[in-house]
């Protein structure tokens, strides 16, 4: 989870409020910081995620503030882990995080077979889009921060 800043030092997991045309607020963004120099930047990972995120509250034209770890399990699975990230070693980390994020699958699939036994293909469809990021992550071993 750590990474080299272009300082030198070790960056850190953080998360940081992203406010887009002073008007679109999005909180809770993964990001590694660096405590030396002040140097942040999203973990690549969620990049994507948060330009689509602040595209479409671009779209829909309100001033917003939304948590971003209500729209990523794996950023809100992270979220709930980010006050271990510092004290563990990366490789204990990355296995803290993997089995958080089997939990968390497991729960989803769980509430997935509630939602097919009642018919609610809508509510179907949310949790396989929840599903995606951390099924993606356990099942490829993606890395959350570049090298």
């Amino acid at each position: 989870m750590r990474k080299l800043c272009r300082c030198g030092q070790n960056m850190n997991l953080g998360f940081r409020l992203v406010i887009f045309e002073n008007k679109f607020q999005v909180d809770r963004v993964p990001i590694l910081e660096c405590e030396e120099c002040n140097y942040y930047e999203v973990l690549p990972s969620f990049k994507a995620d948060v330009i689509d995120l602040l595209s479409q509250l671009k779209e829909q034209g309100e001033s917003v503030r939304v948590y971003f770890t209500e729209m990523n399990e794996l950023a809100d699975v992270l979220y709930g882990l980010s006050s271990q990230a510092a004290k563990l070693d990366p490789s204990a980390f990355r296995v803290l995080l993997e089995q958080s994020c089997n939990e968390r699958i497991n729960l989803l699939l769980d509430i997935y077979g509630c939602a097919q036994k009642l018919g609610d293909t809508a509510w179907m469809n949310e949790i396989a889009v929840r599903l995606a990021p951390l099924s993606k992550f356990v099942k490829k071993g993606q890395s959350l921060s570049a090298k």
